[in-house]
C-alpha cells in the first residue's frame, strides 16, 4: 500500500496502515500518531474509490467520522440533512475527474455561476438570484501541493443536481493509476470476505 501511504505522510505523519476485504469492498484503514483515523473503501472489482472518511481525535466531544469522498449511511446522517428540500453536497470522482454534486437545487440552469478563488484556492458556487452558496477546497490537490486552475471548472443542471467536476492532474492520475496496479496484484490471490490483506508499520 505504499502509493497510498506517501500522499499523507507530509501532513500527518508516518501511519500504521491494514487493508481488509469487507462487505464486498477494500477497506484500507490508516491510523496517525496523533491518533486520527481514515478509512478509504474500493469496490474489489474495479477500484473505483467508494469512501473516504477521517476521524480527528478530540478531547472536547466524541470524534465523528468526517466524509472527503461518499456520504454517511443514513443513520448517521443529521435530521437537517436528510430533508428532501435543503441541498445535499457531496462527492463522488469518475476515474478522470474530481466531481462534486449538489443534490435538491431546484432553481434554473442559468442562475449557477462557479469560477476558482485563486486566493483560497478553492471552487466557488453562487447563485444570480442569491439563493445558494458554496465555497470548497479539494484535499487532494492541496495534498499534492497543486494548484486549481481558473476556467477548468465544470458544471451541469440536471434533476435538480448540479454536477461539478475539474479534471485530475497527471500527477493524481498516475498515484491513482499504481494504487490499481497494486489492487490488481491483490486481486489475483483471489481475495475472499474477511481476509486480512495488508499490514504495515
Amino acid at each position: 500500500m505504499q502509493s497510498q501511504n506517501n500522499q499523507y505522510l507530509q501532513f500527518v505523519g508516518k501511519p500504521h496502515i491494514t487493508a481488509v476485504i469487507a462487505g464486498g469492498r477494500r477497506r484500507v484503514n490508516y491510523t496517525f500518531e496523533d491518533k486520527s483515523e481514515l478509512v478509504e473503501e474500493y469496490d474489489i472489482n474495479n477500484h473505483e474509490l467508494i469512501t473516504r472518511k477521517w476521524k480527528k481525535v478530540s478531547n472536547i466531544k466524541e470524534s465523528q467520522w468526517i466524509y472527503e469522498v461518499g456520504e454517511a449511511p443514513i443513520d448517521q446522517q443529521s435530521e437537517l440533512k436528510l430533508s428532501n428540500t435543503n441541498p445535499i453536497f457531496v462527492r463522488k470522482d469518475t476515474p478522470q475527474h474530481f466531481q462534486y454534486r449538489v443534490r435538491n437545487l431546484s432553481y434554473p440552469e442559468d442562475v449557477y455561476k462557479l469560477e476558482v478563488d485563486e486566493n483560497t484556492q478553492e471552487i466557488v458556487i453562487r447563485t444570480s438570484n442569491k439563493k445558494y452558496y458554496k465555497r470548497f477546497a479539494i484535499p487532494d490537490m492541496r495534498r499534492a501541493n497543486l494548484k486549481l486552475e481558473q476556467g477548468k471548472v465544470t458544471h451541469v443542471y440536471k434533476n435538480n443536481t448540479l454536477i461539478v467536476s475539474y479534471p485530475k492532474p497527471d500527477q493524481i492520475l498516475e498515484r491513482e493509476y499504481q494504487i490499481r496496479q497494486e489492487f490488481d496484484k491483490l486481486n489475483k490471490k483471489k481475495p475472499k470476505e474477511g481476509d486480512l490483506e495488508c499490514v504495515q508499520q
